[in-house]
């Protein structure tokens, strides 16, 4: 069942569903409301689709921008490289994406009350919107791939390491600012959002995703992540292919924060480093672990334990990061393509 709210401690609108419903696009629920006439919800829906995929796009220029801001202090430009970078990427930040089309599809929503044609306008309008943060999203995200393996074929692999912890706060660090003052399903609400409307998650390119209980854990399967997935195994909306990746585009050495594999897509890295192999070594847990996989047509799943003391002991080995003594063993096997038996 839908429920939309204001949450407190993130000082905006949260979907927080049930997990029957949370892992369903915001553009279907959207699409339900216009058809059944439900006027303040369909509108109420739109604005926070339009908000789920700004924040995300929001995120992505942050970090090219810090990206960039590194590569060209490294290079030597250091006294100058905030002011260089916030200036390349002024137009990505301030650019209205989706403005006009939410604009113009809520005046169709309120407008189409008996009219099914308007309705179907409406509906016409909101996928425009959606397309229109998407197309540039993958953009983005396959430069964040390159400048991270440029990153690498100049300065070396933990170049990417150090690039991306200069980043972390704005970024990630932020975000979960309130993480453990979230209740479990908040915490599962907010990942769900980012990768849903944020990423784009699942084979119609809409922000779909399967979730569940298993108790000790709430889970994601994203079948296909919208964001490293679809740069790995390419867009199935559109047919594009996966991004090339060049001779530096996956790492060479094996990395405590590429999960002790080689292979992994430089983007990918970002999830073992900032959910995993960082939060540990900052406060001696992680934070919200998955199970990477190199097969490129595997389901992506990541897991939020209801109680982060009850981390499964298989999830700390992958990023060199001691079990905890009380840590409950499953019998899972941490180097498995497949350890959360998924």
């Amino acid at each position: 069942m839908l429920r939309l709210e204001f949450n407190d401690l993130l000082g905006r609108m949260l979907r927080v569903d049930d997990l029957e419903t949370l892992g369903v696009s915001t553009q279907t629920l959207a699409e339900e409301a216009i058809r059944a006439g439900r006027i303040d919800e369909a509108v109420a829906l739109v604005d926070y689709f339009h908000q789920e995929m700004r924040i995300m796009h929001n995120i992505m220029i942050t970090w090219l921008t810090d990206i960039s801001r590194y590569i060209v202090a490294r290079a030597g430009e250091t006294e100058n490289a905030s002011d260089i970078t916030n200036t390349l990427f002024k137009t990505w930040r301030t650019y209205l994406f989706g403005e006009a089309l939410r604009s113009r599809c809520t005046e169709a929503i309120r407008a189409a009350t008996h009219d099914p044609l308007i309705a179907e306008e409406a509906i016409d309008l909101l996928d425009k919107m959606r397309l229109e943060f998407k197309n540039p999203h993958d953009v983005l995200v396959a430069w964040v791939q390159n400048l991270l393996a440029g990153i690498a074929e100049r300065w070396g692999e933990e170049a990417v390491l150090e690039s991306i912890l200069e980043t972390h706060q704005s970024i990630w660090g932020d975000r979960y600012e309130n993480w453990l003052k979230l209740t479990p399903h908040e915490r599962m609400a907010l990942t769900v959002e980012g990768m849903r409307g944020g990423h784009f998650s699942g084979e119609r390119r809409r922000g779909d995703m399967t979730l569940r209980d298993d108790g000790d854990r709430l889970v994601m399967v994203m079948e296909l992540c919208g964001s490293g997935g679809v740069l790995r195994r390419g867009d199935p909306e559109t047919g594009r292919p996966p991004h090339p990746l060049g001779e530096h585009g996956v790492n060479q050495i094996p990395h405590d924060w590429t999960w002790q594999k080689t292979g992994v897509h430089w983007y990918c890295s970002h999830c073992a480093i900032a959910m995993e192999w960082l939060p540990y070594r900052q406060r001696g847990q992680l934070l919200r672990p998955l199970d990477h996989v190199m097969d490129h047509d595997a389901p992506c799943t990541w897991y939020v334990y209801k109680d982060e003391a009850d981390t499964r002991a298989y999830h700390y080995p992958r990023t060199n990061s001691p079990t905890p003594p009380a840590a409950p063993d499953h019998g899972e096997d941490p180097f498995t393509e497949y350890p959360g038996g998924s």
